[in-house]
């Protein structure tokens, strides 16, 4: 018989550390639908946006990207070493059902650059 505890992963939520990990290592996808809330929200046209958020590089479909800068997501930004997203009302959808997780890189990698253990 299988012993179930070595074989599974740990998919149990977590809070997040809010450690930007996330942020720098995937590039937010975005609707057209997300564009105009954000572009709303920042009160920027969208040539604006095209300009100076969007990543021209590439375009999947109906997605774009949201460009990197410095090796992170235009919209992070730290306020006393905890990330934090500067359209956070008007996130793409990407990004608000991303789940923290010990099962997730991005997440061991926060927790190992904080000095915590899973």
């Amino acid at each position: 018989m299988e012993d179930t505890n070595t074989t599974q992963k740990n998919t149990e939520p977590m809070e997040c550390l809010r450690c930007g990990t996330c942020c720098t290592m995937h590039q937010a996808f975005v609707t057209a639908e997300d564009i105009k809330r954000i572009t709303d929200y920042l009160r920027i046209s969208v040539a604006d946006w095209l300009r100076e958020y969007d990543d021209a590089k590439w375009q999947y479909s109906k997605y774009r990207l949201i460009r990197h800068i410095d090796g992170a997501c235009a919209f992070l930004r730290y306020e006393d070493d905890l990330a934090t997203c500067t359209i956070e009302p008007v996130k793409p959808k990407c990004c608000r059902d991303w789940a923290p997780g010990p099962d997730r890189k991005e997440c061991r990698a926060g927790l190992e650059k904080a000095g915590k253990k899973i």
